[in-house]
């Protein structure tokens, strides 16, 4: 599924790096910053900023506080900001606060989505006519009222059916 080399006629690797698995960002680790990375990024810790990678996987107990970006992404952990993906997986437990634009969605039971979700042929180029998703909390103004209100999202909840 994910971050499986690729080889090539002669049955070598096609991409030949000093690097193998992806780049791990561990459990401990806060980084305040944007990445980018043409390869895979697997990350355990905390990231405040952008990522684009090749292929994501948020682990369990990763955050991501911006957009995300890249051909293949995996949500096990917590993404507050859009998604922007070829292949997007959200597993169960996972929790999504953005839009997602996709080619291709995969929602597991029990994964929490707040957001608009958006199907796209090519998702990680922003459309000509459309606006560049990027998530922000959005004010108005109602008449006769002093103070700005943010409007309600209700949350995408999947449950199985035996919980009913």
């Amino acid at each position: 599924m994910f971050f499986k080399k690729k080889t090539n006629r002669s049955g070598g690797s096609a991409a030949r790096s000093a690097r193998v698995g992806p780049s791990i960002i561990g459990a401990d680790v806060v980084i305040q910053g944007n990445i980018v990375t043409g390869g895979d990024l697997q990350v355990e810790g905390t990231i405040q900023g952008d990522v684009r990678a090749a292929a994501v996987v948020v682990g369990p107990q990763g955050t991501i506080h911006g957009e995300v970006s890249g051909d293949e992404i995996a949500v096990q952990g917590r993404v507050i900001g859009p998604i922007r993906g070829l292949r997007v997986q959200v597993f169960s437990g996972a929790h999504v606060d953005g839009d997602i634009v996709h080619d291709s969605l995969a929602v597991e039971t029990g994964a929490f989505c707040q957001g608009n979700i958006r199907r796209s042929e090519e998702p990680l180029t922003p459309q000509h006519g459309h606006e560049p998703v990027r998530h922000h909390e959005a004010e108005m103004q109602v008449e006769g009222d002093d103070e700005p209100r943010r409007p309600q999202r209700r949350p995408i909840m999947l449950r199985s059916r035996a919980a009913e």
